[in-house]
């Protein structure tokens, strides 16, 4: 099965008993193959050059955390890309970030609403991450839970008063 997410083809193969592999292409040819095992959500790595078929020139294995972990830093949420920064410039005081709501944190828990976050930090929740499903344009009524990746856009002070919130009232 193969599926287009912008310029990179990935295959997708099923492997009955062991988990599924995902193909991803390079621009300049070679090939990363992820297989990740059914049952111990280890991932396994595989990098092939570009006139490599059979055997890869390197392989590595992370742990399911190692490899949540990596896909963070890919997904760039540890470095701005400058289509992030350029968006940024275009966007003027408004930023979109992603926090995480600790365990313990005294938003967990409560409605969107009944936390008033727009009015105490000028953010609003665009979503909620919530395991492997996201909750777009949630209402006031919507409960965050610790654990919640919250979308949110405001101006940067406002982010920094979220931060806060969510780390002094994680007591």
């Amino acid at each position: 099965m193969e599926h287009e997410w912008t310029d990179l083809p990935v295959s997708v193969e099923d492997l009955p008993g062991i988990g599924r592999r995902y193909d991803v292409f390079g621009l300049e040819g070679g090939r990363l193959s992820v297989l990740i095992h059914r049952r111990s959500g280890e991932r396994e790595l595989s990098v092939y050059g570009p006139d490599e078929e059979l055997a890869p020139t390197y392989v590595i294995r992370l742990s399911d955390e190692q490899a949540r972990h990596l896909g963070s830093i890919l997904g760039g949420a540890f470095f701005k890309t400058a289509p992030v920064e350029e968006l940024e410039t275009v966007l003027g005081r408004l930023t979109i970030d992603w926090l995480t709501v600790p365990a313990g944190s005294a938003l967990a828990g409560r409605p969107i609403g009944e936390m008033a976050l727009r009015r105490r930090t000028g953010v609003t929740v665009m979503a909620i991450v919530r395991e492997h499903k996201v909750l777009t344009g949630p209402t006031s009524e919507d409960v965050v839970e610790p654990g919640d990746r919250l979308v949110v856009a405001g101006p940067r002070e406002g982010l920094a008063a979220l931060r806060s919130l969510l780390v002094v009232e994680a007591g």
